[in-house]
């Protein structure tokens, strides 16, 4: 099986934690090779990268990107080039290629992938696990209540399939009505654009934040999903992940800091510790930003009074704010 990273030399560390955790959790898997699309990889972390590849006794491609055709008004900081990368698989990876798995850096692989080596896609060119989104922002990029809305971070690409797509053309296309609409970049991009052409994964194959941390019906309070899971199978993956996601969600601290509250910190440690990166010192983390001092004030009220007013906050208001702007934008 084929998998696939992007990230900048920022991230190589935590692109190399997911390796080691893909590596140790796919020991049976007679074909698992990993390719690394690098922005700006030092040579020291692509050495290092290589020296895991090769105590698991696996391969790594670090295939430096070029310059790609991507809309500068993506692009900032929380957004960097590498984020994009993934819609350009097809002709940045060898063309014996025609299937790979792409995750994000921010992943574990808490468990075998097997399943998905002989996966059907159905026609589909991306499949990915469906992420917990309302029916106002699917509308405002285009999308219908019941459409598929996929999270981007654990997505398995049909190569052949995406070679025989203008990406750049449908992305242009796609940005003249939409870029204004747009919230959460390349994960907006992917569903917009190729709407049609999107398929299902098990949600054990991705475990955000959010699953993790909050109840079903929490979930369904908070986000308003359209189109989604059922509880059972969002609890089945929860209780036996496959991939561990760890998203930015509510006030929530990642485990590469030391003030981790995640319920899955303990796996991302197992792995930290194990790694060329053992040693490096994990700096607290903060929320600082308008929206989390929001979050923070909204909840002193009771869990179930709170939680209904960032699901109105977070479903309603924000996606209809950004219509607004968006319109007098292009008035």
């Amino acid at each position: 099986m084929n998998v696939l990273y992007t990230c900048d030399n920022n991230y190589a560390w935590l692109m190399g934690i997911s390796m080691i955790s893909l590596f140790d959790n796919n020991k049976k898997m007679k074909h698992l090779t990993v390719y690394l699309l690098g922005e700006n990889i030092s040579n020291e972390n692509k050495l290092i990268l290589q020296k895991i590849a090769s105590n698991y006794q696996r391969e790594i491609h670090i295939i430096d990107v070029p310059e790609l055709d991507i809309p500068e008004i993506l692009v900032s900081r929380r957004w960097p080039l590498s984020a994009f990368t993934r819609l350009f698989s097809g002709q940045l990876l060898p063309e014996a290629i025609d299937k790979v798995l792409y995750l994000d850096c921010d992943t574990i692989i808490s468990g075998s992938i097997q399943g998905l080596e002989d996966f059907s896609m159905d026609g589909a060119t991306f499949c990915g696990v469906k992420d917990c989104i309302g029916k106002t922002y699917k509308k405002n990029i285009g999308l219908s209540n019941e459409t598929l809305y996929i999270n981007a971070g654990v997505v398995l690409i049909d190569l052949q399939k995406l070679r025989n797509i203008p990406v750049s053309e449908w992305i242009d296309s796609y940005l003249k009505k939409y870029t204004s609409y747009i919230n959460y970049a390349d994960q907006d991009l992917l569903n917009g654009v190729f709407r049609e052409r999107i398929g299902v994964l098990q949600p054990e194959y991705n475990v955000m934040t959010i699953a993790a941390v909050n109840t079903y019906e929490e979930i369904i309070t908070l986000r308003k999903p359209t189109n989604f899971y059922s509880k059972d199978l969002l609890q089945h993956a929860v209780q036996n992940p496959k991939i561990i996601h760890y998203t930015t969600n509510m006030l929530t601290i990642r485990p590469w800091y030391n003030n981790t509250d995640h319920p899955f910190a303990h796996e991302f440690t197992k792995y930290f510790k194990t790694s060329p990166w053992k040693d490096r010192t994990l700096n607290s983390f903060t929320f600082i930003t308008k929206e989390s001092k929001t979050i923070k004030a909204i909840r002193i009220f009771p869990t179930s009074i709170s939680n209904k007013i960032l699901g109105i906050i977070h479903s309603e208001l924000k996606p209809r704010y950004i219509r607004l702007k968006a319109k007098r934008k292009h008035n």
